[in-house]
């Protein structure tokens, strides 16, 4: 059974569709609209906030080698 079930995660794998040109360039044009500018390799700066939903303090050093995506906003 679990033969069956690595082949078969493994055919899905191969045949499932490889990242084309198109798909780059579609993802560069979002970050561009959306003004994201990746770090990677860079280090950021530390940055420790207060979580909305219940006040716990959490720093970009608790997400270290993983995607983190800042968005900020305001109003006035």
């Amino acid at each position: 059974m679990k033969v069956a079930l690595a082949l078969g995660l493994a055919l899905a794998l191969l045949m499932a569709p490889a990242p084309t040109p198109a798909a780059d360039k579609a993802l560069e044009d979002l970050m561009f609209d959306l003004q994201l500018v990746p770090m990677q390799g860079q280090v950021p700066p530390p940055l420790e906030l207060e979580r909305y939903s219940d006040g716990k303090k959490v720093s970009l050093a608790e997400h270290r080698g993983r995607p983190v995506m800042l968005y900020f906003w305001a109003t006035w």
